[in-house]
């Protein structure tokens, strides 16, 4: 039972980071695009917690500790294969990594899906274009830069309009590919929509 208290923390992070908002059928809805530089930022979230963003062709790298745990999470999006990778340290696993898949989501503050262009605000010193996507369970606002860096997200949770992403600073600058692929060797253990448990991981069962 060692890995069960620190896997419901890191479930309940994921909740907060990954934030289901699956797109409705809407006249004015375009795809929602992506970044299209290399940057590093630093950002506020939700959890009260701050983490380190980091993008290069298409994937983003998330560093981070779980709040209220001390666990260090690493976390690395892929934002056209909406998939996402955990890596974290587990009793009794080494170099274990844990996939899962994003659907249509905001995901460290990335709305990924079709939305729509709602105005202009700025964030961060930046000037960026607020998108907004829509779906049967709420609603979630993120603006982008004229880069397409998410700058900050507010989304719709439990009926009240909250800040879930907010970058403090942000740089333009060449990343390392190799730090957006999985470690050399990894075992990967890949969750199923609507995860309860992964058979034969103790205390994940």
């Amino acid at each position: 039972m060692m890995l069960l208290l620190p896997f419901r923390k890191i479930r309940l992070f994921a909740a907060a980071a990954v934030l289901a908002i699956a797109p409705v059928s809407n006249i004015h809805a375009e795809p929602i695009p992506l970044p299209t530089v290399d940057f590093e930022a630093r950002a506020k979230f939700i959890s009260g917690g701050e983490l380190l963003m980091r993008h290069s062709g298409g994937k983003t790298r998330i560093e981070m500790e779980l709040p209220g745990a001390g666990i260090p999470i690493t976390g690395i999006v892929d934002l056209k294969r909406k998939k996402i990778i955990f890596t974290v340290p587990i009793p009794g696993q080494t170099n274990t990594v844990v996939e899962a898949d994003l659907g249509d989501d905001a995901a460290f503050g990335q709305i990924v899906g079709n939305g729509e262009r709602i105005g202009n605000s700025i964030v961060a010193g930046e000037a960026c274009t607020l998108w907004r996507i829509k779906s049967e369970h709420g609603t979630a606002v993120a603006c982008l830069s004229r880069d397409n860096i998410p700058l900050k997200t507010e989304a719709t949770i439990d009926g009240k309009t909250q800040i879930v992403f907010e970058v403090t600073s942000i740089k333009r600058v060449p990343q390392n590919p190799a730090d957006f692929e999985l470690p050399p060797g990894a075992k990967v253990i890949k969750l199923p929509k609507g995860f309860k448990g992964v058979p034969g991981v103790p205390g994940l069962n």
